[in-house]
């Protein structure tokens, strides 16, 4: 999962998520597409399926009905003249059949037609016996050679002594070029005949099993049967016959299907972007594991002792990278979440430094503060577990300048706070909004210099200003702390100078993990029984 998240949330995939995206909603419109056609094309094959099984359902209901119309009306005595002439009135009547017949003993004696027959034609075994709902007694098939009509073939259906002669018709015109039928005669034994049509398709069609689609052997195929007769049809449409007649149609529906994937893998990208940014990300997380503390250690110039920290604030994104403040602090900020992270902060890093501190040992821990969030009764509040009697910890508050501070509120809440054993520091000094008019306007304890006057050459100007800098701050009788000592020769020079109390920096240590900084301060802090109450 973690690995999916990366690749959506990298900017070095933006190029192959939107083409994975458009893959997807591609084959997503093709196999939708492909569904419709599908669909519609089994309504259409259905629809014409039951028109051309009409044709024989039609052809069914003249015979029963001529075999009903002659069991009826057929009074005279068999084969006579008169009997002659009544056939023949029943084979003119709407839906008549052509030939009539009568049929004794398994035995055609004579025809409307013909007359009485010299030879009686023997039928033999019937092919389709009488049974169940239809009456019907079928002989498939069979020459008419003995009738007169040399090589024709034709059916014999037979209802007690009368029958009737029905031509083997072939399926007419098909609608649907795109198709092909077979019909067939079956009897209720399973057996059946072939009359029209394809030969072989009714029995691929019963062998292959339906597949994916209800496709069989890759065609769409379907059976349909005459419910109260023995004429089964069965229809095929091949895929390559349909690109045949329709490759344009599908050449358009690829082109269509391309666009409109483009646009709707653009508008779900911008779904996910939003989704996915590092705002919303962060937002989703702020209440979670998200927030992870750093520890830079505070080195104590006159006794190089490590003696306190500052506890810095990271974000563990979702893909386990860890992000700087610079990319949330902003979103924090424009949400109105500082009070609510700085609380997650200072709750995280007590859990994470007591088990550091023996009982009798005191470490002194320094929190940055947004200057909206200057409020004696609510940060006392929120760090109240580092205050106290029984506390082994220095609270240090450094105001971080983001915004211009109103002096005289501010001035209020410090004393406060001031009053209730936490330290006031001015972060970033030097910077933003800070000023020497801020600095003597606040009564705080002390003042952090901004790490640009530290990290700068030593032949330029900001190298030049740290001394005057330093010297400013301790004509107010204010503490200095250093930030952004980054050499050996810095600190030294800095040690030399003895107007700092302290410094920090990558020279001194990166920002450490709760355990790392555990054994920094085992290896850095004051030794068992130096046990003095650390101020800055």
């Amino acid at each position: 999962m973690s690995g999916l998240v990366s690749f959506l949330i990298s900017t070095r995939h933006q190029s192959k998520v939107k083409l994975a995206l458009w893959v997807v909603c591609f084959l997503a419109l093709l196999a939708a597409s492909a569904w419709f056609v599908h669909r519609e094309l089994r309504v259409s094959m259905d629809a014409e399926a039951a028109r051309v099984l009409e044709t024989y359902t039609r052809i069914r209901g003249a015979v029963l009905n001529t075999l009903d119309t002659m069991e009826r009306e057929l009074t005279a005595p068999p084969c006579s003249a008169q009997y002659a002439a009544q056939q023949r009135r029943v084979a003119f009547l709407a839906e008549g059949m052509n030939e009539l017949f009568f049929f004794e003993n398994g035995k055609i004696i004579c025809t409307a037609n013909s007359g009485l027959l010299p030879k009686p034609i023997d039928l033999g075994a019937p092919d389709i016996p009488a049974e169940g709902g239809f009456s019907v007694t079928l002989w498939l098939s069979r020459s008419l050679e003995e009738l007169g009509l040399g090589g024709l073939k034709g059916a014999f259906a037979v209802w007690g002594n009368n029958g009737v002669l029905v031509r083997m018709t072939p399926i007419g015109p098909i609608a649907s070029k795109w198709l092909e039928f077979e019909v067939v005669l079956q009897a209720r034994n399973g057996r059946w005949w072939h009359t029209s049509g394809e030969p072989g398709l009714y029995a691929s069609s019963l062998a292959e099993p339906e597949g994916l689609l209800g496709l069989r052997d890759g065609a769409i195929t379907t059976v349909r049967c005459d419910p109260a007769g023995p004429h089964c049809l069965a229809a095929r449409a091949t895929w390559g016959h349909l690109l045949a007649l329709g490759g344009a149609v599908a050449g358009l529906c690829f082109i269509v299907c391309g666009i409109v994937a483009a646009w709707l893998s653009a508008k779900i990208y911008e779904v996910l972007a939003r989704r996915w940014s590092f705002e919303q990300r962060f937002l989703r997380r702020f209440q979670s594991r998200g927030i992870v503390c750093a520890y830079q250690p505070l080195l104590k110039l006159d006794s190089d002792l490590v003696t306190g920290c500052e506890v810095l604030a990271r974000w563990r994104d979702v893909d386990g990278t860890l992000i700087y403040p610079d990319r949330f602090i902003p979103i924090v900020e424009a949400h109105g979440f500082t009070r609510a992270f700085t609380r997650l902060v200072a709750t995280r890093a007590h859990a994470e430094l007591l088990p550091l501190v023996p009982l009798g040992r005191r470490l002194q821990v320094n929190f940055n503060i947004f200057p909206r969030d200057l409020d004696a009764a609510e940060l006392l509040e929120v760090f109240a577990p580092f205050l106290g009697s029984a506390s082994r910890f220095d609270l240090s508050i450094e105001i971080v300048e983001t915004g211009a501070l109103d002096l005289d509120r501010a001035q209020v809440e410090i004393e406060h706070l001031r009053a209730a054993g936490v330290q006031v520091y001015i972060d970033d000094f030097g910077a933003g909004y800070s000023s020497m008019h801020t600095l003597a306007g606040l009564s705080v304890d002390g003042v952090k210099l901004d790490r640009s006057f530290a990290m700068a050459p030593d032949d330029s100007v900001m190298s030049r200003m740290l001394d005057h800098a330093i010297d400013m701050v301790q004509d107010t009788g204010r503490k200095v702390v250093v930030e952004g000592v980054e050499t050996s020769a810095r600190l030294a020079a800095l040690k030399a100078e003895g107007k700092v109390d302290f410094a920090q920096g990558y020279y001194i240590s990166r920002p450490l993990d709760c355990i790392a900084f555990g054994r920094f301060l085992s290896d850095r802090g004051p030794r068992p029984g130096s046990q003095p109450r650390l101020v800055a």
